[in-house]
């Protein structure tokens, strides 16, 4: 396939989209860690070279932080890299193990929807709340947990469909293709 990326020729648009999300969710999370380095340092650097500092380098930097959590938790997601303990679910046969799999996304999916509805509630609440150096919204915090929540429901989403189609289990799935 022409625009494919290398080493997934032949991928689905919708697989090539989700590979293009996940990189600039990664160039982000890298800009991010460098405007946490550069603010942070050069705010230690001015204290004690000039005595005096960066007044906005808390809040942005404490900005940048909660954003590259958010972004990672999507990856994190995206590459099963979560936490999992499947002690009991491997002593299951595969209709038990479908089963099981079909009951914990639903049960995800209703997490996530509690968690977007509530960082739909605090960034909504947050567009009046001024932060006390930027002067930027408090929103801009909220909507790391409303952003997160709507992506992660989406690939959880696109997996439970997945495997209600008749698809591969995570387990089953190819260790070099998570999207698989």
């Amino acid at each position: 396939m022409h625009g494919s990326p290398k080493g997934r020729p032949g991928v689905a648009p919708l697989a090539r989209a989700a590979d293009w999300c996940a990189r600039l969710q990664t160039w982000l999370m890298a800009a991010c860690l460098v405007v946490m380095v550069v603010l942070l340092f050069g705010n230690v650097a001015m204290r004690y070279l000039f005595n005096s500092g960066i007044n906005v380098s808390d809040e942005i930097s404490r900005l940048a932080f909660v954003w590259m959590i958010f972004l990672g938790s999507v990856l994190a997601l995206r590459d099963h890299q979560h936490i999992g303990v499947t002690m009991l679910v491997d002593r299951f046969g595969p209709a038990a193990r479908r089963v099981s799999h079909v009951v914990c996304q639903l049960l995800v999916l209703w997490m996530l929807w509690l968690l977007a509805d509530g960082g739909w509630a605090q960034t909504v609440i947050g567009l009046d709340t001024r932060l006390p150096v930027t002067g930027m919204p408090l929103a801009v915090f909220n909507a790391a947990a409303l952003y997160a929540a709507v992506a992660m429901g989406l690939l959880t989403l696109v997996d439970l469909i997945r495997v209600l189609a008749g698809g591969p289990l995570r387990a089953e799935s190819s260790p070099e293709d998570p999207l698989v």
